[in-house]
């Protein structure tokens, strides 16, 4: 998922801005919805106090204007007088007037002597003796009170003659409309309740729409029940959420009235709904501008990217002259830039080691192209092996050069080919010959094994190169390998600007010497002892115990046949039969050694073995050697 790069960077750039924008609104919309609550409470509580000074005001008003009809010479006669008939008829007139409700007479005895509201209650107690009583004490006073389930704001002033000869009743009724009146100065909807028994609170007055009151009343108990709501709450109502703020109008217990003052949440909130909705719309223009960008940078990233990676699978595939042609000034051109410049100098150091390659071995052109070429050697166990086309002058004295140079090639590509299909390294071509190194520069654990199983391939493969030859008109070399296995001295000799990478030691100039002596025994190959004792799966012959010229120790030397599943049984028969006459021929009993390899005499394999130890023994009889004869043959030419 997402394993493009642009993609990888157009949905990081994206779950990125949309992380950021959706905690920043959020946190925006947190901090909205708080200070919408917060502000909402303020103007609740705000409109509670206009609420209150309205009714203080309220009251205050109707008490100066009932004082005026209080103050009325002819109203006092008429109190007086107890003439109720003009009493009713200028109460009537006053309350018009002032837009009361009713207006009635109170007696100082709290006796009802006229009330426009209910003529009928006239010679009755008056209902509210309470208010009777407060306004004898504080002179006037006004309160709320719910009667027949409707609520009643009722003024008491006293009407004077100096002193107080009755009182005068004002009522003025609390509906809906005064709720409305109300509601247009707080801003908020106004409703008047009493409390009532539990459970039980009843709506006097609202300014709610009919489905909004009926979701008001099957609240209203928790609202009455919250402690929160005098100060301010949230409600969650069947309808919608509110802000509530509980204002005391008057009394306490289930008489008490309230008056409840609410917002909708919601409605309250639509200034920040419209702020949410822009910031939505402001965060959407960014993700699709910021997506749009983010795609046309992140192709503007990958596009060059994507040319690097195709320059960089065909530099892979080995062409070295793509180029990716890229020319911005930027981190990518310059990129681009030093890409181009690489692939050039692969290029040449490509042809480099190509031409290198022609006149050294891979390892020491590897090490001479990384810098890790310097003068000096170390010892090391390294496989020697040297090759040569036998009698190579004498074969192409009858050949024309062009010719001579083309069997020559032939033989030096095949042995080439073969010694480095094994591990091996070319370390020199010597005229008509090769010098082969396995173990250096590069150790490996079965050196021996690959050096020996490079000569049988060779053997094979040279073999098999005569009808070839002959096709053309040229003749089938034959080979001579010497191979021995020692401890030299490896590493690059030379002067710092010219050098070698070679092999020294006595094992080199055995290896020599091995390959020298296959004219002499008339067999392919020679290896010495230390390299058979390393490759004991290989089957070989034991030809003879030499000593070259430097050395005081005789070698054994062998030729190795090939492994016990290559070989028939009649040659491994044979070879035991051989091997027994060479025991025989160590232990000095010449008549047994003569006959046995006389018997092995009609093998061509042993033809001019046998014929050189016949030699041998026929020297032998004529001067027995001395006690301190160990059967070595001494080689003294080079």
């Amino acid at each position: 998922m997402f394993e493009r790069l642009q993609d990888r960077i157009v949905v990081f750039v994206a779950a990125l801005l949309i992380t950021v924008e959706l905690l920043s609104f959020f946190s925006i919309r947190y901090a909205i919805q708080v200070t919408s609550q917060n502000t909402m409470r303020e103007e609740l509580a705000t409109g509670a106090n206009v609420f209150k000074r309205l009714l203080d005001q309220n009251s205050r008003q109707l008490v100066e204007a009932t004082s005026v009809l209080t103050y009325d010479y002819g109203f006092r006669e008429a109190v007086a007088t107890r003439d109720r008939e003009t009493i009713l008829s200028a109460l009537a007139n006053h309350a018009a007037r002032i837009r009361a409700s009713g207006m009635a007479v109170i007696g100082l005895d709290g006796t009802v002597e006229a009330d426009t509201l209910s003529p009928a209650a006239s010679g009755k107690p008056f209902a509210h003796r309470d208010l009777i009583e407060r306004a004898t004490q504080v002179g006037r006073t006004s309160a709320i009170r719910v009667v027949k389930g409707k609520a009643y704001q009722i003024i008491i002033v006293p009407v004077l003659a100096p002193l107080p000869i009755a009182w005068v009743s004002i009522v003025f009724v609390i509906d809906d409309s005064t709720a409305q009146d109300l509601r247009r100065l707080t801003s908020a909807e106004v409703t008047f309740l009493q409390r009532g028994p539990p459970g039980a609170p009843v709506i006097l007055a609202t300014t709610l729409p009919p489905l909004r009151r009926k979701s008001l009343e099957s609240g209203l108990a928790g609202v009455l029940a919250n402690p929160d709501s005098a100060t301010g709450a949230t409600i969650q109502l069947p309808d919608d959420e509110y802000e509530v703020l509980l204002q005391p109008v008057e009394g306490t217990g289930p008489d008490a009235i309230y008056a409840l003052l609410q917002r909708s949440t919601a409605e309250g909130q639509l200034a920040s709904l419209r702020i949410q909705a822009a910031l939505f719309f402001i965060a959407g223009l960014a993700v699709a501008t910021t997506l749009l960008g983010a795609i046309r940078i992140a192709r503007r990233i990958t596009r060059p990217v994507q040319a690097l990676g195709a320059a960089v699978r065909e530099i892979e595939r080995g062409n070295y002259s793509v180029r990716t042609g890229l020319t911005d000034r930027d981190e990518i051109g310059s990129l681009a830039q030093a890409f181009d410049r690489m692939a050039q100098g692969l290029a040449e150091r490509d042809r480099m080691r190509d031409v290198l390659g022609k006149v050294a071995s891979n390892e020491v052109v590897t090490q001479l192209l990384d810098g890790r070429i310097e003068l000096g050697g170390e010892e090391r166990q390294v496989t020697v092996m040297f090759m040569d086309i036998r009698n190579f002058t004498t074969v192409v004295e009858s050949l024309p050069p062009q010719q001579s140079l083309q069997m020559l090639n032939a033989f030096l590509t095949v042995a080439s080919e073969v010694i480095e299909a094994h591990g091996g390294v070319v370390d020199k071509y010597l005229g008509d010959g090769v010098m082969a190194l396995f173990g250096a520069p590069v150790t490996r654990p079965d050196d021996a094994n690959r050096a020996l199983a490079c000569a049988l391939e060779v053997r094979r493969r040279v073999a098999a190169l005569g009808p070839v030859l002959a096709a053309k008109g040229l003749p089938h070399p034959q080979l001579g390998i010497g191979v021995n296995t020692s401890m030299v001295i490896a590493g690059n000799i030379g002067s710092p600007s010219r050098l070698n990478y070679t092999v020294l030691g006595d094992g080199v100039n055995l290896a020599s010497r091995l390959e020298g002596l296959t004219r002499r025994y008339n067999v392919p190959i020679v290896i010495g002892e230390s390299t058979r004792d390393l490759v004991p799966e290989v089957i070989c012959c034991e030809i003879d115990k030499v000593r070259v010229r430097g050395r005081s120790n005789a070698e054994r030397i062998f030729e190795p046949l090939g492994r016990r599943e290559e070989l028939d049984a009649a040659t491994l028969g044979r070879l035991d039969r051989w091997h027994a006459a060479l025991e025989d021929f160590r232990s000095r009993r010449w008549d047994a050694a003569e006959a046995s390899m006389r018997e092995l005499s009609a093998a061509p394999d042993y033809a001019r073995i046998v014929e050189l130890y016949a030699g041998y023994i026929r020297q032998l009889r004529e001067k027995p050697p001395g006690p301190d004869w160990d059967a070595a043959f001494t080689l003294y030419d080079k």
